[in-house]
Order: structure tokens, then C-alpha cells, then sequence
């Protein structure tokens, strides 16, 4: 079955190559919505993977704005990749995921879930409670698939038209209670969220809780956001949620290793974003 890697992209310079790499000998193709206003490298540096790499398997897009705060733009960016697509199914990868394990898949359910290890702060700690260890991000490209809902919002998911209508509802692991079925990819990936700066965790995370609260006094979601876990990397915070960590004996991944030097190339001091 062809994969096409989708995924909007704004400022992903530090992990969007290695993501890129790890994937390349498998997928069908990446289809990248460019924000504009990118401007940490993330341009320069899929234009030399492109050239250097990835060739025809690899097509950006300049879109724009896919900005989180706003949901029309950002659900037309993810829906733009859809349609400019060619695979059999579509895979929202992460540009900060990592590809550990590679399984094919069978064509038959309509979406597949992706096993998802997630790091906090450095490579060797792992978030064992807290974080999702599957996530259904990959849908056969028919029926009407389409992006909707708002960044970190509890109905942000992909659905098929022609079997959901206008109800858009997101059961999240309860794979069971979606009207097609979810099957299990094989696939394993490594989520670096964690490992970003605390400047764009923050910021991630008020823009995920403006989604999710959009009355909220912006005192109080800054309180919220700041005390975090996902922030501040401690055991307990302001969603109420214990998370929990273990050291792992895991290395930097060696697809970084073999490819730091050169892509650091283009890394720019990131102005916005």
C-alpha cells in the first residue's frame, strides 16, 4: 500500500530532515504545506533534501498560514495536502516523529494506528503515563476524507465523509467505537515534542488550550499553559494528570547522528513562530 506522508509545516528546521530520512526508503511521498512565514531553515533545508534525497518523493507546498488560531487556515492546510496527495492513504507523521520500526500495510480498514514512544527533555527519558502509546494517523484516501476540528481541541481528527457526515467525533485509543475500522500499522515511531525548547513547548501549549477554552481569561490560561506538564517536564501540573518517566538505555538515534552535521547547516535564529 503507498503511504503519503502529509503534514503542514511551520519552523520544523531542528527535526523535519531526520523525520524526512527515517521515512524516505518506505513511504510513497511527502506532501509538506509551507507556511510562509517559516523562517528558521525549514525552507532552505527541504529544498536541499529535496535536491539531494528525496527527488519527486518530496513536494512542498508554499501555503499562506496554517497558524493554530486559525482553525480555517489550518484545517485548509492539512486538507490541501490531502488533495494534493497520490498514495492510497494518508499519514499525518509528525515532523518531530521518528520512524523506529517499519511495517507494510494491508489495504482493507479505513485508518491505522502508529505505536508512539515519547521522550521528554533529552533522548533517554522516556514519558511512560501521561502520553498516548497509539494514535490513529494514518486513513485510507477515500470516502471523503478530510481534516477538521481546532489545534488540540477534543474533535481535531481525520473523518470520512461519506461515513461521518458533519458529526465529528473523536474517540481518541478507543479504536472500537469509530464506525470503520482501526487496525494496527506495525509501525513505531519516536515522539520528540518533548525535546523542544521550553520557548515553542509554551507556546504550543497556549495555542492547543485557546482551542480548547476560547473564553478563558488569558491570565488564566497563561497560568494553565505555564504550569503544564508538557512545559515544565514535572510529574504533575495544571491538567490534573500524573505523568511518569524511566531512563532508557536508548541512544540518539543514528539517523541523527549521520545527518547532524550537514543539516545543521541550515539553521537559522528563529525570529517567530
Amino acid at each position: 500500500m503507498r503511504i503519503s506522508v502529509i503534514t503542514p509545516v511551520l519552523n520544523e528546521n531542528p527535526w523535519i530532515g531526520y523525520s524526512i530520512m527515517a521515512a524516505l526508503p518506505y513511504v510513497h511521498e511527502f506532501v509538506y504545506a509551507l507556511d510562509e512565514k517559516s523562517n528558521d531553515g525549514t525552507r532552505e533545508l527541504l529544498d536541499y533534501i529535496r535536491h539531494r534525497y528525496a527527488f519527486e518523493k518530496l513536494k512542498v507546498i508554499e501555503y499562506p498560514t496554517f497558524h493554530p488560531s486559525n482553525m480555517k487556515a489550518y484545517n485548509g492546510a492539512f486538507n490541501l495536502c490531502i488533495g494534493q496527495s497520490t498514495g492510497d492513504a494518508c499519514w499525518f507523521l509528525h515532523p518531530d516523529m521518528l520512524i523506529t520500526k517499519w511495517s507494510d500495510s494491508k489495504p482493507g480498514p479505513l485508518a491505522w494506528y502508529t505505536n508512539v514512544s515519547s521522550f521528554a527533555g533529552d533522548f533517554q527519558t522516556k514519558i511512560v503515563k501521561g502520553r498516548c502509546d497509539k494514535w490513529k494517523n494514518i486513513h485510507a484516501k477515500k470516502f471523503g476524507l478530510h481534516y477538521a476540528g481546532g489545534y488540540g481541541s477534543q474533535n481535531e481528527d481525520f473523518y470520512h465523509s461519506a461515513i461521518t457526515g458533519t458529526s465529528y467525533r473523536h474517540f481518541g485509543t478507543d479504536f472500537d467505537k469509530y464506525p470503520f475500522e482501526v487496525a494496527n500499522s506495525g509501525i513505531s515511531v519516536n515522539h520528540y515534542c518533548e525535546l523542544k525548547s521550553y520557548k515553542r513547548r509554551l507556546e504550543k501549549m497556549r495555542y492547543c488550550l485557546r482551542s480548547q477554552h476560547p473564553t478563558l481569561p488569558e491570565d488564566i490560561l497563561d497560568k494553565t499553559a505555564i504550569n503544564h506538564q508538557r512545559v515544565t517536564l514535572e510529574k504533575s501540573g495544571s491538567d490534573g494528570m500524573t505523568y511518569e518517566y524511566e531512563k532508557s538505555k536508548e541512544s540518539i538515534p543514528e539517523i541523527i547522528t549521520k545527518y547532524e552535521a550537514e543539516f545543521s547547516a541550515f539553521k537559522k535564529e528563529l525570529v517567530h513562530g
